[in-house]
């Protein structure tokens, strides 16, 4: 079990290897989606087939149950990071360990208290 902070459970979410794959995905999605400056095809681009939640999910499944966090609510989550993901996988302007650092922060932020 992880460190106890400030009522939680540091369950110590690792850092997860750059899914150059996903990145990729979601950049020829976008592409096939227009060229046109649309938030709504970005975020369609991010979120189709759900390629990063479960990417995450995958990585970090039992870590998040252990946090007393679900899968539904996991996705809430992630919701709250699709900027992030914008940024990341198609404009270039957010590293992907600042991406994981923020997704790592809300999940502990809405963990359950042990």
């Amino acid at each position: 079990m992880g460190r106890y902070i400030w009522g939680y459970w540091d369950m110590g979410l690792r850092n997860l290897e750059e899914p150059e794959e996903i990145k990729e995905f979601i950049r020829k999605v976008r592409a096939d989606l227009g060229g046109d400056n649309n938030i709504d095809s970005d975020a369609l681009a991010v979120w189709t087939f759900n390629k990063l939640p479960k990417y995450f999910w995958d990585n970090w499944k039992a870590e998040l149950k252990e946090m007393g966090i679900k899968w539904q609510l996991f996705l809430k989550v992630l919701k709250m990071h699709t900027d992030d993901f914008i940024k990341w996988a198609l404009y270039g302007k957010m590293e992907w360990s600042e991406v994981v650092e923020r997704v790592s922060s809300t999940v502990e932020q809405y963990a359950e208290k042990r």
